[in-house]
């Protein structure tokens, strides 16, 4: 079977897409285990199938973090669709960083543009960082000394710390690690519109002659105060909640001691549904569920997620970070569409001054830069033929 990656030709790729199509694979081990488990009594030639269904499966995630490096990074505890979703993460990321630099770097022939940022105390060369050395010496330069970088994170996106009942010194890494490219996004974000504000004074004469639309001026908004505060929100009302079931338990406890037959019967059945219902209460559920509703310029954190990710392997800090990530960088790669989009309006005058390649990089899809950096947007994969499992792929 071919599989081919949902190429849907938009700047604003989503992850959601993408991760499905790996989950879906990535889940069948867990799936075929539990059948296994439910039926002790297989015949020894199906047993013989999912085993070697499973083995398929595994050699499959490990091509795929080999083919997928250096985004894919395997983690000391595997987790195949945290690692899945790492990749497709960083990759996104990749694709915001990809075309701004190609464009700097077409500008850098008309107008001087320096090319070193330092980010976090870390410099890095914005030409050099997309090759693969530079990116496993700056993670590993990171992941070294993990406390002191995780610690330069903004105290509002930093998770893994055991708020929400997780602590990891190897996942505070990868976030340390998303967040400096989320940095190098804004960074070219604002040194495009620089550059571009550069070219126009030193063209001034052809540019006021062309009557294009002025520069954009970015939008300031502090994402991590805004969504730091939708969270303690959240987790208030939520704790609020399940102190109210058991305040309300506790006085029931106290109205019921001097009372018999029905009168008994009926408070006694209030506290065992209170119970039941704080027993099956959440407060990282109901943070989760309330912050997925969130909309920043109109678009819920789940939409620009892409919708949910199904998955086997949940993990509630994990589903926050994401969520906080979203907003985060979702609201970076849309500063940088704001430019592109003015860039666009302005054909005409770059035309003009010799820099009209510019425009063939605004056409490129995410799957194109995929295929620009080396990554297959389509594999090989034979699934096992097991008609009572569900083995399918969201393709």
């Amino acid at each position: 079977m071919n599989i081919e990656l949902p190429c849907s030709g938009t700047t604003l790729p989503t992850k959601a897409e993408f991760v499905q199509v790996y989950n879906d694979i990535l889940m069948i081990p867990s799936k075929l285990k539990a059948y296994s488990v439910a039926n002790p009594d297989l015949d020894a030639e199906v047993q013989k199938q999912i085993d070697d269904a499973i083995k398929q499966i595994e050699d499959f995630a490990e091509l795929q973090s080999s083919i997928l490096s250096p985004y894919w990074q395997n983690g000391q505890i595997r987790n195949w669709q945290k690692e899945a979703n790492d990749a497709w993460s960083e990759l996104i990321d990749e694709f915001h960083i990809y075309i701004p630099a190609k464009i700097l770097e077409l500008i850098s022939k008309v107008i001087p543009i320096g090319f070193t940022v330092t980010i976090m105390g870390i410099d890095v060369d914005l030409l050099k960082i997309l090759e693969k050395e530079e990116q496993e010496s700056v993670k590993k330069q990171i992941t070294d000394e993990v406390d002191k970088y995780y610690a330069l994170v903004p105290k509002g996106y930093q998770y893994y710390n055991g708020e929400f009942g997780v602590e990891c010194d190897e996942w505070k890494g990868k976030l340390t690690w998303a967040y400096f490219k989320n940095e190098l996004i804004k960074w070219c974000t604002n040194t495009l519109q620089a550059a571009f504000g550069a070219l126009i004074d030193a063209f001034k004469t052809i540019w006021d002659a062309l009557g294009l639309p002025s520069l954009p001026t970015l939008l300031e908004f502090d994402v991590e105060t805004f969504i730091r505060g939708q969270i303690d929100t959240f987790k208030q009302q939520a704790e609020d909640y399940a102190n109210g079931i058991l305040a309300e338990i506790e006085q029931l406890t106290v109205d019921a001691e001097n009372l018999v037959g029905d009168a008994r019967k009926e408070i006694d059945d209030k506290i065992a549904k209170l119970q039941k219902d704080f027993e099956e209460f959440s407060v990282n559920g109901y943070v989760i569920d309330e912050l997925q509703k969130v909309e920043l310029f109109g678009m819920s954190l789940l939409d620009i997620i892409g919708g949910d990710i199904e998955t086997n392997v949940l993990c509630p800090e994990d589903q926050i970070n994401e969520l906080v990530r979203a907003a985060r960088d979702w609201f970076a790669q849309w500063q940088k569409e704001l430019i592109f989009m003015w860039i666009k309006k302005i054909k005409s005058f770059l035309d003009a001054i010799g820099l009209g390649a510019i425009l063939d990089f605004l056409v490129l899809t995410f799957c194109d830069v995929l295929e620009l950096i080396g990554i297959p947007t389509s594999f090989e994969l034979t699934l096992p033929e097991l008609p009572e499992i569900d083995v399918t792929v969201s393709v």
